[in-house]
């Protein structure tokens, strides 16, 4: 997997060179005290609210992975969105086509 980012507070997941946020995370099992989480494809760190050291990880917690899965879901909408936008736009201009003399 790719670089990933989560900012629970602002419902917020950066995977790649893509983000979004106000991601409703509330289903995704997030530990109330965890702040960031920040990953770089292989190995990353949980960043706490309180005043504990960052805990080293070698694999995405499930919460995580979840996270993701809600990146996901935004992200084929996006595409869904930009599809019917394309398809609208190539049928207005068949329509403007036809009618031109």
């Amino acid at each position: 997997m790719s670089r990933v980012t989560i900012i629970p507070v602002d419902g917020a997941v950066y995977k790649g060179d893509r983000s979004y946020s106000e991601l409703d995370l509330s289903s995704c099992g997030i530990p109330a005290d965890v702040h960031a989480l920040q990953w770089d494809g292989s190995a990353g760190w949980i960043e706490f609210t309180d005043t504990r050291e960052n805990e080293e990880i070698t694999a995405l917690p499930d919460w995580a992975n979840a996270c993701v899965a809600k990146w996901d879901e935004a992200d084929a909408a996006r595409i869904a969105a930009e599809e019917a936008a394309a398809a609208a736009a190539a049928a207005a201009a068949a329509v403007e086509a036809e009618q031109a003399p």
